[in-house]
């Protein structure tokens, strides 16, 4: 231990003798551990870790077709699984508190849910078995501590939701994660009171493994089970399970689920590719110096000094970087997941979202390993490569120069770092050019003058006519507002990720092709209030209400697809999956986004649909109507919930994790361009002045400015030749994988794409090298010829 202790304050004091190669290395190491564990971060919030529970691995998800209420009951009784629970109705409500309304978000479960989920209450207590038919609440922390502002008399209090009185018993942990995962989280969790309609259907079954059955072992029991109890009403298909826990649970899921992991596999992929630049980075730097000392390491092998004492210093150098890098990145990773806690997902409905990114062991464990890998890499490849140094050419000063001609592990990293330079610059535009695309595309309707104007007022207070009277109100006032230009209602807000679905077919023809289409309900004037062009006949109006056959309106590329080519007003259809309901179409309208900004143009039919969820098309900044039209929907039902919110927040949502996406990637190729660029300046300019006597000879025979820069030049253009060889077939090999990732329309295949990245390094790598190549004419010969 002495002598270790020896070698590393020996190295300290030699470091700080050269503080430009020691801040140089340190900067580097912090940029990339820092980003690679704020990366490990973010990917394991959002995809490794699991669910709160006690053994998430032992949790599974039924899936397949919806189970009623009754089936789940006689379910449960089976010996399938130790604990069996269920989940449904994740959406908002009014939470009517004091003399006001707010929207909250609620999810209704079964008693036993936490139960089975194995945890415990923050404050409180949460609700369980024993309490199955009573209304209770428990909270999530977050609306504990910010609507309800921490009171700890909250606790034990009735809450007012949609005019039913629930009790909260308790409050969730802080860092609970919920069944939804991606940071999804439900402000309050409702007991089910008992008195479900047993043919209503619940969207989510879990079941907890009995210990020491495998999957495979309780899915033949819950199969034998499930055809026990098969009637003519129940599902098929209800015997899948899928894990719950860890990357297992994300790789089994598909859609979107599915390329959510790909998109996070990317970024931990191009987070590792940064600290692999960074690392090779202080590689090269170490071995600069180590050549350097090749006189005095050959004097030490000289006089006896065996290979361990050789490498123990060498080694204690890289092991002082890398402790003062790693401590520089955890002090940047935790800035950086500060601010990122912060994110929020901007969304017309206003959907809740809590990060945990949390300071644990896992995470010191990833940065120590991170560490470890960068002290092997960065710091024990140049020092094995020193130790091996030759006494004869050490002390005639003549160690190979940097050179391709020459090869050497320094050229090997300088290769390495500008390869994957290359890649991670390809990645990073692939996105910017997604984001871009999504941007000119554009929705296909009005979003810069449109607010979105709804009124959740309680529950039985308006029902039959009296809610086509709540709507006539609603409307006048609205449209007393000056400015207001038009008005609509929308059954679902477009972009917001979900639009429901249907089959099409024609009437009297059970034999013709079913048709599947997206389905959305929509008021009198919506295409010409966002501004929609109506292609052929008409747009809703006020007396389509209740009008036989429905009138209904179809999409362009529906049109194309059903008519061919035909004229499809007036013709009647069959809507409908179980019951059909015959419509009559009136209308064709544009093509425009109606779940995500980058999805393809699909069939859709719109019905008439008049609720109180309104759109507002006002004369100019829709921020500036937000508080005008709160008022009046106020003077309309003061006990009432009120959102009113501009509508390019959905068009904000939507393109949120692009945008995000795009910014990350971007920071990360920055990051390591730049690293690879400070990698080959400082590899020039060591060459440059190994070769200084050199250079003053040529000088002296009378070579010409152009030959000494263009000498000076080459190696550095053949790295970068070298490198940008190597990383081109890399980054194609990449994008392959990542097509799904990007909207419909795009070719992330451009060749003037590619050739703009290798233009790119080329002219920023040709000044990082053209920088320390000018000193080469400035040498003096004489001086240079004087030199030992």
């Amino acid at each position: 231990m002495q002598p270790f202790l020896i070698d590393f304050r020996q190295a300290m004091r030699s470091l700080r003798k050269a503080p430009g190669l020691a801040a140089i290395a340190i900067g580097s190491l912090a940029l990339g551990i820092g980003a690679n564990v704020t990366v490990f971060s973010v990917v394991r919030e959002m995809i490794l870790d699991d669910l709160s529970a006690r053994s998430p691995d032992r949790l599974v998800r039924v899936e397949g077709a919806l189970v009623s209420y009754a089936q789940y009951r006689q379910l449960r009784t089976t010996a399938a699984f130790e604990g069996f629970a269920f989940y449904r109705s994740f959406g908002d409500q009014v939470w009517h508190t004091g003399n006001r309304s707010e929207i909250v978000w609620r999810l209704t479960t079964s008693a036993d849910f936490f139960d089975v989920l194995g945890i415990h209450a923050y404050a409180g207590r949460l609700y369980s078995s024993v309490d199955e038919g009573r209304e209770l609440a428990v909270a999530s922390y977050g609306f504990w501590r910010k609507r309800l502002r921490g009171d700890p008399n909250a606790v034990g209090q009735p809450v007012q939701l949609a005019g039913r009185l629930y009790t909260l018993v308790g409050v969730l942990p802080r860092d609970y994660r919920s069944i939804y995962g991606h940071g999804v989280s439900p402000e309050l969790y409702l007991s089910d009171p008992g008195n479900t309609d047993p043919h209503d259907r619940l969207y989510g079954l879990v079941g907890r493994l009995h210990g020491g059955a495998s999957l495979a072992q309780t899915r033949q029991v819950f199969a034998a089970a499930v055809e026990r109890l098969k009637g003519p009403e129940t599902p098929r298909q209800i015997v899948e399970l899928r894990p719950m826990s860890g990357l297992r649970a994300n790789a089994a899921k598909g859609g979107d689920d599915r390329l959510f992991l790909l998109f996070f596999m990317t970024l931990f992929g191009v987070a590792g590719m940064l600290a692999l630049i960074g690392c090779s980075n202080v590689a090269g730097l170490l071995m600069v110096r180590t050549l350097n000392r090749q006189r005095e390491l050959a004097i030490r092998k000289a006089l006896g000094a065996t290979r361990i004492q050789i490498l123990r210093p060498l080694i204690a150098e890289g092991l002082v970087l890398v402790l003062c890098g790693a401590g520089l990145g955890l002090v940047l990773d935790a800035f950086l997941r500060d601010r990122l806690s912060g994110l929020r997902w901007p969304s017309a409905y206003g959907i809740p979202f809590e990060f945990h990114f949390q300071s644990d062991y896992g995470l010191f464990l990833y940065a120590g390993v991170t560490a470890l890998a960068a002290l092997l890499l960065s710091s024990v490849l140049p020092a094995l490569r020193g130790a091996d140094v030759d006494l004869a050419l050490a002390m005639k000063q003549g160690e190979p120069s940097f050179s391709v001609r020459h090869w050497d592990m320094r050229n090997g990293f300088l290769i390495l770092q500008v390869a994957l330079s290359m890649v991670l610059l390809t990645v990073s535009s692939l996105f910017g050019r997604s984001l871009l695309h999504l941007a000119e595309g554009g929705p296909g309707f009005d979003t810069a003058h449109t607010l979105i104007a709804a009124i959740h007022p309680l529950p039985g207070r308006y029902e039959g006519e009296r809610s086509w009277d709540l709507r006539r109100q609603v409307l006048r006032q609205i449209q007393s507002v000056p400015g207001v230009e038009a008005v609509t209602s929308a059954g679902t807000l477009p972009l917001m990720g979900e639009v429901p679905g249907d089959l099409l077919r024609w009437q009297g023809d059970r034999l013709s092709v079913l048709h599947k289409v997206s389905m959305m309900g929509v008021g009198e004037n919506y295409f010409a209030t966002l501004n929609i062009p109506i292609l052929r006949g008409r747009d809703f109006r006020m007396d389509d209400r209740g009008r036989t056959p429905m009138p209904v309106i179809v999409n362009r590329t529906l049109a194309r697809d059903v008519f061919a080519g035909q004229d499809p007003i007036g013709h009647h259809l069959l809507l409908g999956r179980e019951k059909e309901t015959v419509v009559e179409i009136v209308g064709v309208a544009a093509d425009f986004k109606m779940r995500t900004l980058g999805e393809a143009d699909t069939p859709a039919v719109f019905r008439p649909d008049f609720n109180a969820q309104l759109l507002v098309r006002v004369a100019g900044n829709p921020a500036l109507w937000v508080e005008p039209l709160r008022e009046a929907l106020g003077k309309v039902d003061g006990t009432a919930a009120l959102d009113v919110r501009p509508l390019h927040d959905a068009v904000g949502g939507a393109m949120f994790p692009m945008r995000v996406a795009t910014g990350f990637l971007v920071s990360l190729s920055s990051l390591g361009l730049a690293l690879s660029l400070i990698g080959l300046y400082g590899s020039v300019s060591y060459a440059v002045g190994r070769r200084t006597r050199e250079f003053g000879i040529r000088a002296a025979l009378g070579a010409s400015r152009q030959r000494i820069i263009w000498t000076a030049l080459r190696d550095g253009v053949a790295v970068l030749a070298c490198g940008a060889g190597a990383g081109t077939p890399l980054a194609l090999l990449l994008v392959r994988p990542l097509v799904d990732l990007f909207p419909a329309g795009f070719n992330p295949w451009a060749p003037a794409s590619l050739l703009g990245i290798i233009f790119l390094l080329f002219a920023t790598g040709a000044v990082a090298i053209w920088v320390p190549a000018l000193r080469a004419v400035r040498v003096d010969p004489s001086a240079a010829l004087r030199q030992e």
